[in-house]
């Protein structure tokens, strides 16, 4: 993912703020196994303040899911809003504050990255009624009818 450059911004007047867009190939971003990245879109602004600068905006992933019903993937996409805060000066420095680098970017690869797989549902079908797979025979009954017994009982 590009790195976003603050070094304009920390040059401005504190409050100043700039916007920017992103759209980039997410695929290879080292998402879980069941979630693969295509196109992520962000719109988003950065304004600086005293000692960091904020970096909000709002995001849209096209993804291709598992259906939890028939285990057929098929493509989706997500949305969210981000907030995140960057700090300038590395003298306290803990794990848990994101910092500016030494070159004054900012990468939001891993928080973006967390974003995507928080905005992606708990459950995930293909379509509203999709029938799954028999519990009989494993067939798909979304490609092809199931004629055993256990199905028959299950529809009446």
């Amino acid at each position: 993912m590009k790195l976003i450059s603050v070094k304009n911004l920390l040059r401005a007047e504190l409050g100043t703020s700039e916007k920017f867009e992103l759209t980039e190939d997410i695929s290879k971003i080292d998402l879980p196994e069941e979630i693969e990245g295509h196109l992520l879109s962000i719109q988003g602004k950065i304004m600086r303040l005293e000692d960091s600068v904020v970096v909000s905006g709002k995001g849209n992933a096209s993804l291709t899911l598992i259906c939890d019903r028939c285990l057929d993937n098929f493509d989706t996409s997500v949305s969210f809003n981000f907030e995140r805060e960057y700090i300038l000066d590395r003298k306290e420095k803990t794990e848990e504050d994101l910092y500016v680098d030494k070159y004054l970017n900012i990468d939001l690869t891993t928080e973006l990255r967390d974003e995507i797989i928080l905005a992606v549902p708990t459950q995930n079908f293909c379509r509203k009624d999709c029938p799954g797979i028999c519990p009989g025979c494993g067939i798909n009954l979304n490609h092809e009818a199931c004629k055993c017994i256990i199905n028959e009982e299950i529809t009446k």
